[in-house]
């Protein structure tokens, strides 16, 4: 690997985290008893960086006092404090004299969790001026969306929306691999800014800033605001239950079933109560499960609703007469947890707010997570039953075995793109296997 340093923007003040930063510049805020630089530095240590160029502002001489008492092992660490603020672009052209060929750049306020190898590997592959982390937002109406050709190349950096035209949700995660010829871009005084002026001079001067999409089960999050860092501590003691789940998994005490292709008929969109068909032998494992005192919760996609087809209230008649089904064969459902959001903003159709990634939707595990903390769960003790890929590397996730159920044939294709710890026919030949082989009590 040729890349080896990183270059970390810490000038910001933090002034929408007032109460949680204080005197302290936000990068330096406690994150599990950590700063925030702390958890980016390690992450990007994983991935063979060795030498990082801290560009603070705000406060600076706490990031450099702290990082003259704190090391981390096999790294160096520089911290240089800008004179006064001259934006993200002016702050990567005061380390200038410290750049080396190739870095990656990356921002004091942004959370990383993720496989940081596969991003320079794509930089490496193609070589182009930059290379730009992306991924589906959360909060698409207001992020600064790339759009980029199929060959992965950016076309324009999209801040304003023009009335009318369609934008898919493919958003800059502040992280990227560029190359020092990036300084030729940036203006020789005064403030910039590197998304706003930067990258679209560089592209219309005919430079090549190419594209790599955030993995699955990677996880970015700007926390500058106090909604976003609460959800990196809860993503961050989520991470640690599934660690601890996965370390040590005791016998099932819970169930986690997914609805369509497990418990009912996969008919495609079920938008009203009548279109609802259980699948054969499903009443009788809800029976089993029930009389063994096996908690059953269902967590499942229903994009239905984020495209328009379907209210929230329909999708709850719909899951009403799911349960009594199940209750006249004797079973139970004890919860159910709909996801009703859709990643994707350009089809011009449904609901907006919830056109839009989330940590809920599968393959994501925050439904598993979330039930767990508000029906008090030990996630140790659970296992996750679905018919699709998502569902596998969601219970994956969670740190919790996994049960692929469906014909042989579906089973084979989604076998190609997951792997589940097993595999059966159908939810009433897990059952019973699981209570035969003292998975599921007697």
């Amino acid at each position: 690997m040729l890349v080896q340093q990183a270059v970390i923007l810490c000038g910001g003040r933090g002034t929408r985290l007032a109460e949680q930063v204080r005197e302290l510049p936000k990068p330096m805020i406690l994150l599990d008893g950590r700063p925030v630089l702390d958890h980016i530095i390690s992450n990007l240590a994983k991935a063979g960086i060795r030498r990082f160029l801290l560009a603070a502002g705000y406060r600076g001489d706490a990031v450099a006092r702290y990082y003259t008492a704190t090391r981390h092992p096999d790294c160096r660490i520089e911290v240089v404090i800008e004179s006064e603020p001259g934006g993200t672009a002016g702050a990567l052209r005061g380390c200038a004299d410290r750049l080396e060929d190739d870095f990656v750049l990356a921002y004091g306020d942004v959370f990383l969790d993720f496989d940081a190898r596969r991003l320079i590997a794509a930089h490496e592959t193609q070589r182009p001026l930059g290379t730009l982390l992306v991924r589906a937002s959360d909060h698409p109406w207001d992020s600064h969306l790339v759009v980029a050709d199929e060959a992965g190349r950016v076309l324009e950096f999209v801040n304003r929306r023009a009335p009318g035209r369609l934008y898919r949700n493919v958003a800059n995660a502040a992280v990227h691999v560029v190359s020092r010829r990036l300084l030729d871009f940036v203006p020789a005084v005064g403030p910039a800014d590197l998304g706003a002026d930067v990258f679209p001079a560089a592209i219309t001067r005919g430079e090549t800033l190419g594209i790599h999409f955030l993995e699955e089960e990677g996880f970015v999050k700007d926390m500058g605001t106090p909604e976003r860092l609460a959800s990196v501590e809860e993503y961050l003691a989520d991470r640690a239950l599934a660690e601890a789940a996965r370390a040590r998994p005791q016998p099932v005490e819970t169930v986690f079933l997914d609805r369509d292709g497990v418990l009912t008929v996969d008919s495609g969109f079920v938008d009203r109560p009548e279109k609802l068909e259980l699948l054969p032998g499903v009443a009788e494992a809800m029976a089993l499960l029930q009389r063994r005192g096996i908690r059953c919760v269902v967590t499942t996609n229903q994009s239905i609703v984020a495209r328009g087809l379907c209210t929230m209230a329909m999708l709850g008649a719909i899951h009403d007469r799911l349960r009594a089904m199940i209750a006249v064969g004797g079973g139970k459902i004890d919860a159910i947890y709909a996801c009703p959001h859709h990643p994707e903003t350009h089809h011009g159709e449904g609901v907006p707010e919830l056109r839009r990634a989330c940590r809920c939707r599968k393959p994501a595990p925050g439904l598993l997570f979330r039930a767990c903390r508000e029906l008090g769960l030990n996630l140790a003790a659970s296992i996750m039953v679905g018919d699709q890929a998502s569902d596998v590397r969601a219970g994956r996730a969670a740190g919790i075995r996994t049960v692929l159920v469906g014909e042989p044939g579906h089973r084979k294709k989604v076998l190609k793109v997951a792997a589940p710890d097993t595999e059966f026919d159908s939810l009433l030949a897990f059952v019973q296997a699981a209570i035969e082989n003292g998975i599921i009590r007697q």
